[in-house]
């Protein structure tokens, strides 16, 4: 007689991460025939999370900011796999505080294995040389306050590259067109930890729930592929057929193009990954032990190019998220200015009158 199915909750399943975990054990039938996905949504009855019905997952509400209901959405689980979005709530405490609720939930309800997505305290890696990466910083102290409390319940910590989506992102045109690659950075050879998370997450966050005892304490670093700025222009251009150039600037520089509220994170966000590997310098000689962990009959992590071709055409016709954010940058100017000349206009009339 089979063992029954263990229950797997995962949070974030309809983003990259959490779909990887449901990806996986839906298409793999040995691991299907040991476990069920239950997927934690704020709206149960959405169209995404009846998609995710349908493909066999099971689905249960929960507020990362409610206790009670994060206790009901992990109960009778073998194992979680918890992660925090930063950029939908902008807030250091306020992730540390979700990340310690998921965490306290799951020791409540007496879930085995609880898997954290998390990232190194960028502060401390860098030595204080990239000191605004509050989305790296608080996952890291989320991770340092798991493994401190986490009694006979087994921690693991899965720590993703720099995702493959957000690369046409970076890209940016010059004024004839041309797409170039801009970054604040003095070298285009450092090693880049790349990830396709929905295709490659799951391989390895599903190989940690397997091994059990064995990941207990272990952090991985999740990398579908190492590569660098230069290989990056030199494959988009491979792909596409057109040129692609390259152009490292000063952080100053960088920061002058975009909205002050995100020109620090955002170029800091780039130099963790092109200066410090992500996980630090060195880690890429680290990755073989990593992959490892890899769930078993699983297939091997996409490649840069594979990636690239797999998602053209490449035309770079359209904008990119950085030329939007430069042009919020010129429209808030604009407003300024328009807002100031208003300003004098009605102060000149005042003493007019």
């Amino acid at each position: 007689m089979s063992s029954p199915r263990k229950i797997i909750t995962v949070f974030g399943a309809n983003g990259n991460q959490g779909s990887g975990v449901i990806n996986i054990v839906l298409q793999m039938q040995s691991l299907s025939d040991k476990y069920i996905v239950r997927a934690v949504t704020r709206d149960p009855s959405s169209a995404k999370a009846q998609t995710l019905v349908a493909r066999g997952a099971e689905v249960a509400s929960g507020d990362l900011n409610s206790a009670d209901s994060l206790k009901a959405a992990v109960r009778g689980s073998y194992g979680v796999f918890a992660m925090t979005d930063f950029w939908s709530i902008h807030s250091y405490d306020v992730e540390v505080q979700q990340g310690k609720n998921i965490f306290e939930a799951c020791k409540a309800e007496g879930v085995q294995h609880l898997i954290y997505s998390s990232l190194p305290h960028a502060t401390r890696m860098t030595r204080g040389v990239l000191p605004h990466l509050a989305h790296y910083d608080s996952k890291a102290t989320v991770q340092a306050y798991m493994d401190a409390n986490k009694g006979d319940m087994y921690t693991s910590f899965f720590r993703p590259g720099m995702f493959l989506s957000f690369l046409p992102n970076l890209l940016r045109k010059t004024a004839d067109g041309t797409p170039i690659l801009i970054l604040p950075l003095s070298s285009d050879s450092t090693p880049w930890p790349m990830v396709d998370p929905p295709r490659d997450g799951g391989k390895y966050i599903m190989g940690l729930f397997e091994a059990g005892s064995k990941a207990n304490g272990v952090t991985l670093n999740c990398v579908s592929s190492w590569t660098n700025a230069r290989e990056i222009v030199q494959t988009l251009e491979k792909v596409s057929g057109r040129e692609v150039l390259l152009k490292n600037v000063s952080q100053q520089e960088f920061e002058a193009d975009y909205p002050e509220n995100i020109a620090e994170q955002l170029t800091e966000t780039l130099r963790v990954a092109g200066e410090f590997s992500i996980f630090g310098p060195g880690a890429k000689v680290l990755q073989p032990a990593f992959d490892q962990w890899l769930v078993e009959g699983s297939e091997k992590p996409i490649s840069l190019e594979q990636w690239i071709n797999e998602n053209g055409p490449w035309n770079f016709e359209g904008t990119t998220f950085l030329d939007n954010l430069a042009a919020q940058k010129t429209k808030h100017f604009e407003t300024v200015g328009e807002q100031q000349a208003e300003e004098t206009s009605a102060q000149r009339e005042a003493i007019a009158t």
